[in-house]
């Protein structure tokens, strides 16, 4: 066990992280892996490794935090995972049974939920993160999911046919195009979004897993990066100002336009308000379900990497990658600015207390006091 000095707080609020690479920082990790690295002498795939016992766990590269009932767990680089029981004071490490890079996870229960990440890696744990099993991978899904298309193309369905055509490209890529989030409704039902329109979906607590990407209106296949539930509404952010709703009824995303034309990495919101964020500090919000969005005068440039909505509408908290958190009403439209003393790539956050939360970054784990936002 390893620990960070932070100060034990109150009881914890539930809620979560949500947000996603660039496709940059996407297409830089594939340089990595090249064909010809993947076969040279004494490679070992990530996903056949387990991943590394480590020490300083609270100063190890995170991408994301999430909680898991009373737990918070983090996620992060070569399949690292760790919980904490005493709000971010130590981390124990978790038995993860792969080395891929891990960049989200969510939990609809206390003691189940999954992760996501590099090389079309799904991971659940049933014991509330402290061990994970692994239950889809980029090899693993190639040849069912390409096979899913292509009977329906074969029928003359010109549907299947484009998304047959895509996700052939997609599983072109060495080691796999990465899930960039995930987001479960209940223990049952959830989805799993990534690069160049990869959307998967399960109703069976991810026993089996169905491509969904000819069930969007995403013709262009542009990068999902962030899925998120809020109220009885699903939201998925993605590339070029794009944010999507589901329809339950149809079982389709439908496209509610923003009139961006960036990038969006996260989504948060209560029920006063939706916001949406990413490239070079950008916001809109919503205040209908999505219908219609306004852009949020930001007063930070730097690109927002994550964000939550505070528990009871008490506000939003956003990270950039700039290293400072953002504070805002709980309408999300006006934001203030906190700049920690450390100088951090911040990637995730979870609040602890009114006045705290906790945050991660490619520097480690760290629990910072915040200034009060008023409603």
């Amino acid at each position: 066990m390893s620990s960070i000095r932070a100060r034990k707080v109150g009881n914890a609020r539930r809620n979560r992280t949500c947000g996603a690479l660039s496709a940059a920082v996407v297409i830089l990790c594939f340089a990595f892996f090249s064909p010809a690295s993947l076969g040279s002498p004494g490679f070992k795939d990530p996903l056949d490794s387990p991943a590394r016992i480590v020490d300083r766990l609270g100063k190890r590269p995170m991408q994301a935090v999430t909680r898991a009932g009373e737990r918070l767990v983090a996620v992060g680089s070569r399949g690292l995972i760790v919980v904490s029981t005493d709000e971010g004071i130590t981390w124990r490490q978790a038995r993860v049974p792969v080395q891929s890079d891990l960049l989200a996870a969510y939990f609809p229960s206390p003691d189940t939920g999954w992760a996501v990440g590099h090389d079309g890696v799904v991971l659940r744990s049933d014991d509330g993160g402290y061990s994970w099993v692994k239950q889809l991978d980029g090899r693993s899904a190639a040849e069912p999911f390409v096979n899913y298309y292509r009977a329906r193309a074969d029928n003359g369905d010109p549907a299947a046919k484009q998304a047959l055509k895509q996700l052939e490209q997609n599983f072109k890529v060495p080691g796999a195009l990465p899930y960039l989030d995930v987001w479960f409704k209940d223990v049952d039902e959830g989805y799993a979004v990534g690069s160049f329109g990869t959307l998967i979906a399960t109703s069976d607590g991810g026993k089996t897993w169905v491509p969904w990407l000819d069930r969007i209106d995403n013709d262009q296949f542009l990068n999902l990066n962030c899925i998120h539930g809020i109220g009885d509404d699903v939201f998925i952010a993605g590339e070029r100002g794009q944010v999507f709703k589901l329809d339950r009824n149809k079982g389709r995303f439908r496209s509610t336009p923003t009139g961006y034309a960036g990038s969006f990495f996260g989504i948060a919101g209560n029920s006063r308000a939706i916001l949406v964020f990413g490239l070079r500090g950008v916001a809109y919000r919503s205040s209908d379900r999505g219908s219609t969005w306004e852009t949020v005068r930001m007063p930070s440039e730097a690109t927002i990497s994550a964000g939550i909505a505070r528990a009871a509408d008490s506000g939003f908290i956003l990270v950039n990658g700039a290293g400072q958190i953002l504070t805002g009403d709980s309408e999300a439209r006006q934001f203030g600015l906190y700049e920690p003393p450390e100088h951090l790539q911040l990637t995730g956050v979870v609040t602890l207390t009114q006045d705290s939360a906790l945050v991660t970054a490619q520097s480690g784990i760290a629990v910072e006091q915040l200034p009060r936002t008023e409603k």
